[in-house]
């Protein structure tokens, strides 16, 4: 685990809503996550990231409400037709570099069968709670020999296999985002919650970023510039926020919040997945196979959001990005990869310095 700093112990707290214990997607109650990180010669450094909405138990039998949202779609999330057309979605949600999405789906889709198989179900029984994987990429291919394509089947049960015992989301240049690269400083994995009040109780939202994006210039904390001459072009940010797609949108504002006016450029793919793991959508029918003939109508009930109130959780959606971006440039180091390629890590003590400069002016 890096011991460098997030975000709020440099001195800037994004936002108005306040974090959960673990200012974590782990906050979310029944999330897990489970992360492999791969560091094998001098030129492989990639991983992968694999959450369970609701835990390696039930997230196959207990769907959750799912939207997708694309800033701008040059990317890959599997899965997303399928979200689209059902609006929910009960497989895991993996993060990986852009080559390995093929192998993690294959992985992914033999962990299905295998837990059928393990439920004593047939084969219609199975496909009635089948789904399409979810994979998202992001490019690591100037840190990572990407074209050796390193991840593997194994890798998938591993990160499983992690996701029943990691206490925390390890940052920076971890899981998914071992090789990312962001605003010309090394980027990868970063996460953070809010707890957003509500009349009756109050609730959770939890965010979970693989920052592989913007330029030096662009780059933004506290709406305090942090510029240092010479380039860096990345290309995307996968996001996972745990609430629709009109929350998926908000989760762009974030991105914003760090990059300005750089997001959502020709050659990213800022890709939002939004869920819900309140009621679930999709209790199986009592009176019919699921594949019967014009079958009789069931209903089931759902708790929903008043629209009129809704604006507390696309602001939560859009700080609690904007945090988790910016604990992923904090927490990640200098990695020497691919070709003796140097990514520099995000210059903690000059950001603090410029943030105790100015942030002081701005609340003045």
């Amino acid at each position: 685990m890096s011991s460098r700093p997030r975000i709020r112990d440099l001195g800037y707290s994004p936002g108005k809503f306040t974090p959960g214990p673990k200012n974590s997607l782990l906050d979310v109650n029944g999330v897990t996550v489970g992360q492999v990180t791969i560091h094998r010669n001098p030129s492989i450094h990639t991983g992968l990231t694999m959450i369970f909405p609701r835990g390696v138990k039930h997230t196959r039998d207990v769907p959750c409400y799912a939207g997708t949202h694309d800033l701008n779609g040059m990317g890959e999330l599997t899965g997303s037709h399928a979200i689209a057309e059902w609006g929910y979605l009960n497989t895991p949600i993996a993060l990986t570099n852009t080559v390995s999405v093929g192998k993690v789906y294959d992985g992914v889709f033999r962990w299905e069968f295998e837990q059928a198989e393990k439920s004593g179900e047939d084969e219609l029984q199975a496909a009635r709670r089948m789904n399409i994987p979810v994979v998202g990429e992001t490019y690591d291919g100037l840190l990572n020999d990407i074209s050796a394509s390193a991840i593997d089947e194994h890798d998938v049960y591993d990160a499983i296999w992690a996701s029943k015992r990691q206490d925390d989301i390890l940052e920076g240049n971890h899981g998914g985002g071992t090789g990312m690269r962001c605003h010309g400083y090394k980027g990868g994995t970063g996460t953070s919650s809010r707890i957003v009040p509500g009349i009756e109780r109050d609730y959770t939202l939890g965010v979970l970023v693989q920052a592989n994006h913007g330029q030096k210039q662009d780059l933004r904390i506290g709406n305090v510039p942090v510029y240092q001459p010479q380039g860096g072009r990345q290309r995307e940010v996968g996001i996972l926020v745990t609430t629709l797609r009109r929350i998926a949108q908000h989760a762009g504002m974030g991105v914003t919040q760090v990059g300005g006016h750089c997001a959502g450029r020709n050659f990213s793919g800022e890709i939002f997945l939004a869920l819900s793991t309140g009621t679930s959508p999709n209790e199986l029918a009592t009176n019919s196979s699921g594949f019967d003939y014009l079958p009789p109508i069931e209903t089931q009930r759902v708790e929903t959001v008043k629209n009129e109130v809704i604006d507390s959780l696309f602001y939560a959606t859009s700080e609690a990005t904007e945090e988790a971006i910016l604990n992923a440039l904090c927490k990640a180091e200098t990695l020497t990869g691919l070709k003796g390629r140097t990514q520099e890590a995000l210059p903690v003590d000059r950001v603090k310095q410029l943030l105790d400069k100015y942030m002081v002016k701005l609340d003045a």
